[in-house]
């Protein structure tokens, strides 16, 4: 076997063993997860956060797009019209109005006047794709809110030790650096208003152990700590930029057109 095919194995089977799993698998295994004390916990700290900016954003049409497309994360916005995106048949809930490949989304551009990205990105193997286009889809100066895991947290290093010994989706997840997701924002003319944090706590999944460290959230926001276990980016499309164009009427001819004639001079004689 040479070194080349010795190389290709590995990378498969890591790919296989720690890789994002198939988005029925994410949907199925994050979907029972969100139901445990802890998943319930930092739920709860997510859709409070969110309340906070979704009441500020007004607009027509709502996109969400996230893990478990059978949870609503956008209850507090006041835009009525709120599509959720399902990203497989095994995900796809009560609150699901469509089912798609959100790399490749069936709707115009420039029609959502807000996208939701609840742990998309974590869970997708092209995010940046995914990223795309749902900045392709956003009007001029729509908004993106972007929810996802922060690697740099407690809950965030312990996923690097339980995929050792799990396969469950939720330590295969890739998470972005926040300094990434935000280069690439900028790169795609979403400009970042509002940075988030939250959930201080560590991932315990015994019931009293997170009410009693509650404390926990608390001063981690009011000391803006950078180890919340996720983080929430809003962002703005920005407007492009308009190019003067001279009035077609103000540009002289270099010749007349059909006639092999240069335009008479004011000093030019008979």
């Amino acid at each position: 076997m040479t070194s080349d095919k010795f190389l290709s194995r590995v990378r498969a089977w890591r790919r296989q063993r720690f890789g994002v799993p198939p988005a029925d698998q994410s949907a199925r295994e994050m979907a029972a997860w969100f139901g445990t004390p802890l998943g319930r916990a930092m739920l709860a700290a997510e859709k409070l956060t969110l309340e906070g900016a979704l009441q500020d954003l007004f607009g027509y049409h709502l996109l969400q797009i996230g893990v478990d497309p059978a949870l609503d994360m956008t209850g507090s916005s006041r835009i009525t019209h709120r599509v959720t995106i399902a990203l497989s048949d095994a995900g796809a809930g009560s609150l699901s109005s469509l089912i798609a490949d959100p790399r490749q989304l069936p709707l115009p551009s420039g029609s959502v006047d807000l996208v939701v990205l609840h742990h998309a990105l974590d869970f997708s193997p092209t995010p940046h794709q995914l990223l795309r286009e749902a900045q392709r889809v956003l009007i001029p100066r729509g908004c993106l809110v972007v929810v996802g895991f922060n690697p740099w947290s407690g809950f965030g290093l312990t996923r690097h030790v339980a995929r050792l010994f799990s396969r469950h989706a939720l330590w295969r997840h890739q998470p972005l650096r926040l300094g990434r997701l935000l280069d690439w924002l900028q790169l795609l003319d979403l400009e970042p208003d509002r940075v988030q944090r939250g959930f201080y706590r560590p991932a315990l999944q015994h019931p009293g152990a997170l009410r009693r460290l509650q404390w926990c959230d608390q001063w981690g926001k009011r000391l803006h700590l950078p180890g919340g276990a996720f983080y929430q980016v809003l962002a703005c499309k920005e407007l492009g930029g308009a190019v003067p164009v001279k009035p077609a009427w103000e540009r002289r001819p270099s010749s007349l057109p059909g006639l092999g004639a240069q335009p008479m001079r004011k000093d030019q004689k008979y």
